[in-house]
């Protein structure tokens, strides 16, 4: 895989190159599955995950492959926040642990649950609704429904709020699967269909015809007399404008006949019973067009021949569409709900479920392990009262918790986040995981840790590291050898950006002090490279100190110390020490050089090593003469000024103490500004135990670098 960046925008974090960048901008993760992206703090590492991540405002514009995709298409990488975003563990316990007997566990009871949702949410419900006009708990088909399961399975699946949450499962299930689904009866799909549109209105003529008994001793007369009337007046309403009967062509006044039929329809109806006037009104309410029954023609037949077989047949034929319906209701019921083989999937879960929840990957086997014996507390996997396996950490819920809640140190809390968020990249459906700033606050017993979980866990992904920590690319590397791509990210206005490939013999050097040790020794290599002899023989005289230290040359050490202090004036033959650590014949001159010559350079001509074949070495030897230049000008100054004794006070942040005791404003704000100066830090000058000359060198962008010689130099002055 190629990933090919070609516009990264998010407010002003990036240099306008990056709007369209066309040099420096591909990721090669064909051979090694690892690319890691070094740069300082303040590059913009955690933009450009929070780009990738789709943050809102964010826009890009990338290739994987010859795909393209930009901010509004899907996510196309997962990311791993740093440590300030990662404040909880989120996701669910599926999210994290798939081992193969879990996953299968959770797969079946997904289609469990997407088999029960399809079903009560949409097939049932349309069906129900659609085809049976059943759309409530309570409908007039309740009385068809002969099975009081079906009925009840029904009745909650109508219900709009329920939607088929209070059925039982197994119960659900036990039932459908018992069920005999009968032989279609026959039947006339006009009838049914008239059947089921009658039957569910409050006013059926089916029901009401069924219900009552007829006497045919002359008080139903009324039901075809008022039925005639209705009809008698429906013609009047028409045909209101004639004046002419329509049958005999003789003379009318339609408006005094319409009004003497509605007096005579009037009068019928009031003679008539309750029930018969209901069956009279629904005969014509419900019949006027559709009857595929003849309701009106046999009640208008029995009743004008005193025949109650007419009656009695008729409603033997309601009878048989009872029965209809309810075969015809249950068969497909049955059939959709059978059909999505619920019963297999819930007898394989159900086995599974028999098991006690095991760790089984040997990923998460690792994290058990290294968490029980450094946490002191066991992380295991129970299962809730709903069957739900619950990932706990001494016996208490972790996920989706607060960090403060987890009663864990932050080191602790870090380490679980970051392994727990690692398993959840592994299982996610993203093929490029990205990482930011993953081990940059951790103490060491966890980083080798999470350098192995970073490699095994993702193994099978394409993984980007973004890191300004040297320590996590040496990890990686010593942990697999030749597992990544190295690229530098450099992100200044008017500079070379981009993401910069590291070549091979820079990347060595960086990651082996032996390979550094070696190239200082090499003339052929080295000697090319030196752009300014003398800039570059002082760059090294603080890592030189160091090496003097671990060798045992006290003498050498000495002398070194004295051109790393601004207040020293005695000149050092740096050449010869040079020549006794590393090599001869690499220092083509006799370099004489006193502390006091040094602070008098022209700090903007700085520049001891060539940066094309050694980018990375030459921006730290460029920043490392950076930072002795201002701490011996810091110390020259406020030796001078303030007179100090530096028999008692030999130590930078000695000397700005005693330069500015007592409590007056302008001392402590003086004493502040210098103590807080990063580049005046010991450890940026000094090489005591950790002889890593990249870091904290290059910790620093050179803008970030700029500003804070200038702000020191400036303050120097007002003094």
């Amino acid at each position: 895989m190629k990933l090919t960046i070609s516009k990264l925008k998010k407010g002003i974090i990036f240099t306008d190159e990056y709007l369209n960048l066309t040099e420096n901008n591909e990721l090669d993760f064909e051979r090694k599955k690892l690319c890691v992206l070094y740069g300082p703090n303040g590059t913009g590492k955690t933009s450009l995950s929070k780009v990738l991540g789709q943050t809102k405002g964010a826009e890009y514009d990338i290739y994987i492959d010859d795909t393209r995709y930009t901010e509004k298409d899907d996510l196309v990488a997962h990311i791993i926040s740093d440590q300030n975003d990662r404040n909880i563990i989120q996701g669910e316990t599926q999210d994290f642990i798939l081992g193969e007997n879990i996953k299968k566990e959770y797969e079946l009871k997904e289609k469990l649950n997407a088999a029960f949702s399809f079903l009560f949410e949409n097939e049932l419900v349309n069906l129900l609704k659609k085809k049976y006009q059943i759309s409530k708990i309570k409908t007039h088909f309740d009385e068809l429904i002969l099975d009081k399961d079906v009925r009840y399975f029904i009745a909650d699946i109508a219900n709009s709020k329920s939607k088929g949450k209070k059925i039982l499962r197994e119960k659900f299930i036990s039932v459908v699967y018992g069920i005999h689904v009968a032989d279609e009866p026959e039947y006339d799909n006009e009838k049914l269909n008239f059947f089921i549109e009658d039957f569910s209105k409050d006013d059926s003529i089916i029901r009401a015809l069924s219900n009552y008994n007829f006497q045919l001793n002359g008080q139903e007369e009324g039901i075809v007399k008022l039925e005639e009337q209705n009809e008698a007046l429906t013609i009047l309403k028409k045909f209101s404008y004639i004046d002419e009967c329509l049958v005999c062509d003789h003379p009318i006044n339609a408006l005094e006949q319409l009004i003497q039929k509605e007096q005579q329809y009037e009068a019928t109806s009031n003679r008539m019973g309750e029930h018969e006037k209901e069956i009279a009104e629904n005969i014509i309410k419900n019949l006027s067009f559709i009857d595929p029954f003849n309701i009106k023609g046999k009640v208008r037949s029995a009743i004008k021949k005193a025949d109650k077989t007419i009656i009695s047949e008729l409603v033997l034929e309601f009878n048989h569409y009872k029965s209809v319906y309810w075969i015809l209701l249950k068969n497909d019921f049955i059939n959709i709900s059978t059909s999505q083989s619920l019963q297999e999937i819930h007898n394989t879960y159900q086995e599974l479920l028999k098991n006690k929840p095991t760790f089984a990957s040997e990923d998460i086997l690792f994290i058990e392990q290294f968490l029980n014996e450094s946490l002191e507390r066991e992380i295991s996997l129970e299962r809730d009262p709903d069957n739900n396996i619950r990932l706990m950490l001494g016996g208490k819920d972790f996920l989706n918790k607060k960090r403060q809640d987890l009663e864990l140190s932050n080191g602790e809390q870090n380490f679980l986040s970051l392994a727990f968020e690692l398993l959840k990249a592994k299982n996610s459906k993203c093929e490029l995981i990205v990482l930011d700033d993953p081990i940059s606050s951790f103490d060491s017993i966890y980083k080798n840790k999470l350098a192995y979980a970073i490699l095994s866990f993702l193994s099978l992904k394409k993984t980007l590291i973004l890191t300004h920590n040297t320590d996590l690319i040496k990890l990686l590397e010593h942990q697999v050898k030749e597992c990544l791509n190295l690229y530098y990210f450099n992100n200044v206005a008017s500079e070379n950006n981009g993401f910069i490939p590291i070549n091979e013999d820079e990347r060595k050097i960086l990651l082996y002090i032996h390979e550094f040790l070696a190239l200082l020794r090499d003339s052929e290599k080295i000697k090319p490279q030196i752009f300014n002899e003398k800039q570059f023989v002082i760059s090294l005289v603080p890592f030189m100190r160091g090496l003097c230290q671990i060798f045992n040359f006290d003498e050498e050490k000495n002398k070194l110390t004295q051109l790393m202090h601004g207040y020293c004036d005695e000149k050092i033959n740096v050449t010869e020490i040079y020549g006794k650590i590393f090599t001869t014949g690499i220092l083509d001159e006799i370099h004489q050089i006193s502390a006091q010559e040094i602070v008098d350079w022209d700090y903007t001509e700085f520049n001891p090593l060539k940066s094309e074949e050694y980018p990375l070495l030459s921006k730290t030897l460029r920043h490392t003469i950076t930072y002795l230049y201002l701490r011996m000008n810091v110390e020259k100054r406020l030796v001078e000024k303030y007179n100090i004794n530096t028999s008692k006070h030999d130590m930078l942040s000695s000397i700005i103490v005693h330069s500015f005791k007592g409590n007056e404003m302008e001392k402590i704000q003086n004493r502040v500004f210098f103590m807080a100066k990063k580049t005046l830090l010991n450890e940026f000058n000094h090489f005591e135990m950790d002889m890593n000359i990249f870091q904290p060198a290059i910790d620093i962008t050179d803008k970030a670098l700029i500003k804070e010689r200038e702000q020191i130099l400036e303050r120097l002055n007002s003094l």
